[in-house]
């Protein structure tokens, strides 16, 4: 069963030992028996077991064996992890991954995980480990090549604009976009969409490039105000913005007020805030 939860700095030792990285505080991140998918992060873990074979020769062979085997099993593991993804209002990994040639790819992507943290002896002489893939090798196998802004001339980047008043920031002055959807019951997504009251859209592919969805993701997660607005994401002076509705059938996309869009529109049009994915969700 999953289940979304915060990690909290006082608890997180476990969650480090078990994964093998640090987790940031208000991470948004949803976990099964076997893994987790940090949509904060962008990494997706999945644990192993191997056990150590009869007929290894001598205890060396053994050890090198079992921990082959809990490798095999953790990239078993996170081909079920990446299935269960949430890719956009409609759609699922699972839905993609029926392609032959996106299934082949992402196995591909797989193949290449990686190890995270130390591994672990069990009790029963077996042995299990944490294996890891970033999301944005996922990312750039399921991207079409197609339907995206165009970047700038200077490649769209923009350094944050930092500030230490609490005055509402002006467009010249945004650094990124907060969508506060708390309270509705918004679900994460590899590619979430922002819409305006009459559902049309504020920010979709046509808004960002494709190469700062691949690298970046679309969208940043948070369970918390304090630590969203430190995101590097969005850190300087970002806007936030109050979502009144969820839209789409997984429940992944956010209406805004029509009063919003143009203060968004207008960040954009002075820091490409949405070209280059500074946008962030807050969730409960």
């Amino acid at each position: 069963m999953k289940k979304l939860f915060i990690i909290l700095l006082t608890c997180c030792s476990l969650s480090l030992a078990q994964y093998g990285y640090g987790v940031v505080p208000g991470a948004v991140i949803e976990e099964t028996d076997n893994g987790a998918i940090n949509y904060s992060q962008g990494i997706i873990t999945a644990n192993g077991i191997g056990a150590i074979p009869e007929y290894a020769v001598n205890a060396g062979q053994a050890r090198a064996m079992a921990i082959r085997a809990a490798k095999v099993d953790a990239r078993r593991q996170l081909v079920e992890m990446v299935n269960g993804i949430t890719l956009t209002s409609e759609t699922t990994m699972r839905n993609r991954m029926a392609d032959e040639v996106v299934k082949e790819s992402v196995s591909g992507v797989i193949r290449g995980a990686y190890q995270v943290g130390e591994t672990r002896y069990l009790s029963d002489t077996s042995v299990e480990l944490t294996m890891a893939v970033s999301m944005s090798g996922i990312s750039e196998v399921i991207t079409p090549s197609i339907g995206f802004a165009e970047p700038t001339a200077a490649g769209g980047a923009v350094t944050p604009v930092l500030s230490t008043t609490a005055v509402e920031p002006t467009a010249a002055a945004v650094t990124g976009i907060i969508i506060d959807a708390r309270g509705l019951g918004i679900r994460p997504a590899m590619a979430p969409k922002i819409m305006d009251q009459n559902m049309g859209t504020i920010y979709g592919p046509g808004n960002y490039t494709r190469e700062y969805a691949v690298t970046n993701g679309v969208a940043g997660y948070s369970k918390s105000l304090e630590a969203a607005q430190e995101d590097m994401r969005v850190k300087g002076s970002p806007l936030v913005v109050k979502a009144v509705s969820v839209s789409g059938a997984n429940r992944t996309d956010v209406v805004i007020a029509n009063a919003d869009v143009m203060k968004i529109n207008q960040a954009n049009s002075a820091n490409n805030v949405l070209r280059d994915c500074r946008v962030l969700f807050l969730l409960d």
